[in-house]
């Protein structure tokens, strides 16, 4: 029964996930010697605000792995398209490898834990299998399965669009953004539980890290939240100050 539960496929795509982090990695290297106006990197920080705030973290995590709040569906399926083209995978896979992530943290089949490997900072491997039932509440619906099934079209489609109306296009909209967002969870991941400060007590080894809280849109009080996973405010202390929980509190009105 088991064996029917489990998907052998990586749940994020890992391979796909691990060519962006590159390809997207060495275009964002290129615009240091790209002559461009200055207007463009304030329009790539609005895309990483749409795939990073509204899209990873208050819809991905926030919502669909831990249905911390109530989400109009509407909303849900915009946002959940604006995460999977943040390039770290389709709503669906997110789900099951941060829930994975909290059911094994800082253990062996935890997905991205430092204690196995530091070297994860670098290099965006989430290899495992796919427990279809940790995300039977996501599996089911046509939309979040198409999504998932099909995401490399998703990703090759939003970059030839851009690529149709120029390279400066293709370069500022889904490159540097993707490149952005990948780096950033990718440090996430490791950071938050390496380095930083402890509010609480936890089972495993989780750390609240202000400069990440600031890059990823307030992800980085992240012992505020492995103490309580189903709180869609991570802030605990006054300074802790987390702007995807702001958005969240427009959302729930």
């Amino acid at each position: 029964m088991m064996k029917e539960r489990i998907l052998k496929i990586t749940t994020s795509n890992s391979q796909s996930v691990m060519l962006m982090h590159f390809i997207s990695t060495i275009l964002c290297l290129y615009t240091l010697i790209y002559k461009s106006n200055s207007y463009w990197w304030l329009i790539s920080l609005v895309v990483y605000f749409c795939t990073g705030c509204l899209g990873v973290t208050v819809t991905f995590h926030r919502y669909l792995s831990h249905r911390s709040y109530q989400m109009p569906k509407v909303t849900e399926y915009i946002f959940s398209v604006f995460g999977a083209l943040g390039g770290t995978g389709s709503p669906l896979g997110w789900a099951a490898l941060h829930r994975a992530h909290h059911k094994h943290s800082d253990q062996a089949l935890d997905p991205h834990s430092p204690q196995n490997s530091k070297l994860n900072v670098f290099f965006s491997r989430y290899q495992f299998k796919l427990d279809k039932w940790a995300v039977r509440d996501l599996i089911h619906q046509p939309f979040h399965k198409n999504l998932h099934s099909y995401y490399h079209l998703v990703i090759i489609a939003w970059s030839l669009l851009w690529l149709s109306f120029g390279f400066e296009y293709f370069l500022f909209i889904v490159a540097v953004p993707m490149a952005i967002q990948i780096w950033v969870s990718t440090a996430s991941n490791i950071f938050n539980h390496w380095l930083g400060y402890r509010n609480f007590a936890t089972d495993e080894k989780s750390t609240n890290n202000a400069f990440i809280a600031l890059l990823s849109w307030g992800e980085g009080w992240h012992n505020n939240h492995h103490k309580d996973p189903s709180r869609w405010n991570f802030k605990v202390k006054w300074w802790e100050f987390d702007i995807s929980a702001l958005i969240i509190g427009v959302i729930k009105k």
